[in-house]
């Protein structure tokens, strides 16, 4: 199976394509993340998707992959049209292939996988109605788990990975929390539904 070098992490900042490994470092649209969760077993297994919706998933996931890393390589020109219409396409895809019940609790995952990152998106920071201190908290703890999670995947560190990846989820989560107002904390609940606990792994080439 191919390699996605997209990295998934509960409350970490890092979460893009080969775009990573470029000197233009972008976040992926929403849509982009909720696919490569898709990916996920424990994703699939919450949601209670047949084997042949997985097989759909992957078959389009790596097709979107190839075709982002073409966008990359292409050079600047054109690639915000070519890039739109990648996510244009994401968002058919999941509402064709998801039921409405399956995108809502895609939808809360996403949010508790991407916590810090979305914590530091505007419109989030207006809902929580967060001070200008805590968001600069989260920024700098954003670029303090940047720093951590690229350490973390490169091949050196290979060996046990998952585990390190599974602390640096939960001390995450803690920082967040600690953070946050009692308030605040009530309404990131609201937002995110019910705990999930699967297990967010690094995909490996076979």
């Amino acid at each position: 199976m191919r390699t996605l070098k997209w990295v998934l992490v509960l409350a970490a900042p890092v979460l893009w394509v080969a775009a990573a490994q470029t000197q233009e470092r972008s976040v992926p649209e929403r849509t982009t993340i909720e696919l490569l969760l898709l990916r996920q077993k424990s994703v699939q297994q919450e949601l209670k998707l047949s084997p042949e919706a997985i097989q759909k998933v992957m078959e389009f996931t790596n097709k979107q992959h190839d075709a982002f890393l073409e966008a990359v390589k292409g050079g600047k020109e054109g690639r915000k049209e070519k890039v739109q219409k990648l996510d244009k396409e994401d968002k058919q895809f999941l509402t064709d292939n998801l039921t409405p019940a399956q995108r809502k609790r895609l939808a809360e995952i996403t949010l508790q996988v991407t916590g810090l990152h979305e914590l530091n998106r505007p419109e989030v920071a207006k809902v929580l109605d967060l001070t200008e201190e805590q968001q600069q908290k989260f920024k700098e703890l954003q670029k303090e788990h940047r720093k951590q999670l690229r350490e973390l995947i490169q091949p050196k560190e290979r060996e046990g990975r998952n585990e390190k990846l599974a602390k640096l989820r939960e001390d995450t989560r803690k920082k967040v929390r600690a953070i946050l107002t009692d308030e605040q904390k009530a309404k990131v609940r609201e937002l995110v539904g019910e705990p999930f606990k699967g297990a967010i792994l690094f995909e490996e080439s076979e």
